[in-house]
This record gives C-alpha cells, structure tokens and sequence, in this order.
C-alpha cells in the first residue's frame, strides 16, 4: 500500500489523524490529508450566524489550512511524507474525485457520535463514503465507544 487519505471532517477527530500516521509509517506509504471546504456547510454555517457566505468559507478554509498544517508537523516528526489538499465544493463528488485520480489504496476518516445538525451531517457523510466511494475505508471511532 502507497497512497493512504486522510479525510479531515473536524478538528474533534484528531485521533484517526494518529492512527493515519500509525499506519502509513509502518507501511511507508505517503500520507495524502483532505480537507474539503462543503458549500452547503458554509451557507448553512452563514445563514445561522448572519454572516456573509464569501467570509465564512475563507475562514473554514484558513480552519481546514490549520489543521493540515498540524498534521503535517505530527507526521514530519514520525518520518513520513504528506502530501496536503483543501478542496471546495460537494464533500462527496471531491472524494470520489479525489480517489479515482491520486490512485488512493485506503481512506481513513474519524467518526465521532455527536448531536444535533453537526452528529447529523457527519452520519450522513459516513453513509455515503460506504456507498460511493471506490475503495476500502477506515472508519476511526473516537473515543474508541
């Protein structure tokens, strides 16, 4: 195995973020991170808090940048090679996308069991990675319950 993805939904998933590093250091496989900046999430996101929807993805996107950036350090320090994405626009069609043209041989994506609109979406993302997207996937449990 080459070509791992790690699929960043949040900042509160970081624990799949070790385990994606566990497993591309002991199969030296480049570790690929995605986050995807979800266009319905902002408008939702801007509508809720009455701000503007231009102003609210660039400060997701920045968010997403951060988290990247973190995770590169954390996998830097374990000797294993990163290669960081943001992508903008439907989190699904991206993914798919995104492991048809990079060749991805295992997604890992972080779960955690949340409430409300936010445990909701999540879910839902889950569902249709199981269904849509064309290779095996991790699914990483937080909290381990």
């Amino acid at each position: 195995m080459e070509r791992i993805l790690l699929y960043i939904i949040s900042g509160e998933t970081r624990a799949s973020w070790n385990r994606a590093i566990e497993l591309s250091k002991s199969l030296s496989a480049t570790l690929y991170a995605l986050f995807i900046v979800d266009k319905d999430l902002v408008k939702t996101v801007a509508d809720m808090r009455k701000l503007d929807e231009i102003d609210t993805a660039i400060k997701v996107e920045e968010e997403g940048w951060k988290y990247l950036y973190y995770l590169e350090d954390m996998a830097v320090n374990e000797g294993v090679r990163t290669a960081l994405f943001v992508e903008e626009g439907d989190s699904i069609d991206i993914l798919r996308k995104f492991v048809k043209d990079k060749e991805i041989e295992l997604l890992i994506v972080g779960h955690r069991s949340g409430q409300g609109r936010e445990g909701r979406r999540e879910e839902r993302i889950i569902q249709q990675l199981i269904e849509y997207v064309q290779c095996p996937i991790l699914i990483d449990k937080e909290g381990g319950k």
